[in-house]
């Protein structure tokens, strides 16, 4: 049994910074010690059954998902593209008693950044008067693309989750009826267009 499997509340974020520090000299960020526990709490209610020694149906969310500790996927696609445990790798994992921290991909570790990053980095060894461009390259303008603001509100600006992609490939398709009287293209309305005229 994990931890923090019997805990009604969940392990805090200064807890899990805490263990990870102690028990794995890893330093980790509180944004990331939030989702670890985000997915510990999620996953509780799951119920995981062995299909194999390191394959596992888990049961409970939304859509069942098939587990696979040794490829290190799972059908609900989060663990293939982040390379960080989902939640129902994480609950199938607590099942056989391996720690989540053990299913991230390496990519996420410092060592690996210290390598990717050991190589120096050197400047050009030709000073720029002494480069040759050539003149059609030299004499051309680069002027910002021509567009105007969209009208309303501006949205917020965030990078899409992998929740958000799933939900968006199942979701609403009727945005795609309306099409715009400006530009001609579908998706969009004359009054949101936001391309070049």
């Amino acid at each position: 049994m994990h931890m923090y499997e019997t805990a009604k509340e969940g392990p805090r974020s200064n807890d899990i910074v805490q263990y990870m520090r102690s028990e794995h000299g890893v330093e980790i960020s509180y944004s990331l010690a939030w989702d670890a526990r985000e997915r510990i709490e999620k996953g509780k209610k799951f119920k995981v059954f062995p299909i194999s020694d390191d394959r596992f149906m888990v049961q409970g969310d939304t859509f069942d998902c098939m587990v696979d500790l040794v490829r290190r996927t799972c059908s609900c696609g989060k663990f293939d593209l982040m390379k960080i445990p989902c939640r129902h790798t994480i609950k199938a994992g607590f099942s056989v008693g391996i720690q989540a921290h053990t299913l991230t991909d390496d990519i996420y570790t410092t060592a690996s950044w210290h390598t990717a990053y050991e190589e120096s980095i050197n400047p050009i060894g030709v000073p720029e008067d002494a480069w040759t461009v050539p003149s059609h390259v030299e004499q051309t303008k680069v002027l910002p693309p021509e567009s105007r603001r969209a009208a309303g509100r501006r949205k917020k600006h965030r990078y899409e989750t992998a929740e958000d992609k799933i939900r968006s490939s199942q979701g609403n398709q009727g945005s795609k009826g309306r099409k715009c009287s400006r530009c001609g293209i579908r998706g969009h309305d004359r009054r949101t267009c936001d391309r070049a005229i």
